[in-house]
């Protein structure tokens, strides 16, 4: 079994070998609303937690973990405030069938009303408005092959759309766990968003005598690696991530958790740092975008159900501070 994870890692690196994870790729994604986190924890932790993460927290971060905890039902509602008054809507289910689990995700972006302007009407004094539509469903299965060794795999539909003008593309994501027979180790593997490219079409782009051709796009596909190291309540956790759109980085989480009876608490927080080796590039695409992330939250069962409540933050001196509230139900 051990060969058989080693295996999967590789082919998981040799897909990673055309991404660049450099200056020349900043900025060349589509679809980039597949890169916002979900799920209070993981906004806390800074995403570094892929490799022990588990139950509906799973389905952005690591397909494989969708196979562990479940029992019955999950599912998690979230609602998030993001960068320039953009709000990010999010709810997912996992449940066991059979002998795997299955997963369904639904992701999309609230933008607000926004101005409708033109080549006359330039400051938008018409009182139009319209608001882009941009969303990600995500379908996921997940099979324990041992209570060490969880595989998984997403379907992801990536949809984009202003006015009557959009893309739509698939991608495809695959996640592997491990935990260490004898030690409190875990190492995780995924590799996110590897699909088609997005191009737009649609009415908005024709002229009066010609249509307007669009460029297709990659969607920012990435490689992330990681591991989680238990040390009596406080999980310690480290990830690399290997990204095609931008420069490759480095993460670290710190998470304590206590039970108190039918209440179980977790208090956590991280850091991330860009992996910049070139030294002629302008400061606006080196600095990191976000910083230090901290969040909290609590869960209890009554009877059959379970019932959770988590709050995550992140700092960004461009952005100012983004944050997200999930509310967690199980049965």
């Amino acid at each position: 079994m051990i060969i058989k994870i080693k295996t999967i890692s590789l082919v998981f690196a040799l897909f990673s070998i055309s991404m660049a994870g450099t200056g020349a790729a900043v900025g060349t994604a589509s679809g980039t609303q597949l890169l916002i986190p979900t799920g209070a924890k993981g906004v806390a932790l800074n995403s570094t937690y892929t490799a022990s993460v588990n139950g509906v927290d799973a389905l952005y971060y690591n397909p494989a973990g969708i196979a562990g905890r479940v029992n019955g039902v999950e599912a998690q509602f979230s609602s998030q405030n993001y960068i320039a008054d953009i709000s990010q809507n999010y709810a997912a289910f996992v449940s066991n069938v059979g002998n795997g689990t299955v997963g369904l995700a639904f992701n999309s972006l609230d933008f607000g009303n926004i101005k409708k302007t033109d080549a006359v009407d330039t400051h938008g004094n018409s009182g139009k408005t319209y608001s882009p539509n941009f969303s990600v469903l995500t379908l996921s299965y997940a099979k324990s092959f041992s209570d060490r060794i969880r595989f998984g795999s997403s379907l992801k539909v990536v949809s984009e759309a202003v006015e009557e003008t959009g893309g739509m593309a698939l991608a495809l994501d695959m996640g592997v766990q491990y935990s260490h027979a004898s030690m409190p180790l875990k190492l995780g593997v995924s590799l996110r968003n590897l699909g088609s490219k997005m191009e737009y079409t649609g009415v908005n782009l024709e002229t009066n005598n010609s249509t307007l051709l669009t460029q297709a796009a990659n969607i920012p596909a990435n490689l992330n690696i990681s591991t989680s190291y238990k040390l009596g309540s406080v999980n310690l956790h480290y990830s690399f991530t290997n990204h095609s759109y931008s420069f490759n980085e480095s993460a670290f989480g710190v998470e304590y958790s206590m039970e108190l009876g039918n209440y179980s608490f977790w208090l956590g927080g991280g850091m991330n740092s860009l992996l910049v080796e070139e030294d002629n590039l302008d400061e606006m695409y080196t600095d990191n975008p976000f910083g230090a992330s901290l969040g909290a939250g609590m869960s209890t069962k009554l009877g059959n159900f379970s019932f959770g409540l988590d709050f995550g933050m992140r700092q960004s001196e461009q952005f100012g501070e983004t944050s997200v509230l999930a509310f967690n139900v199980g049965f």
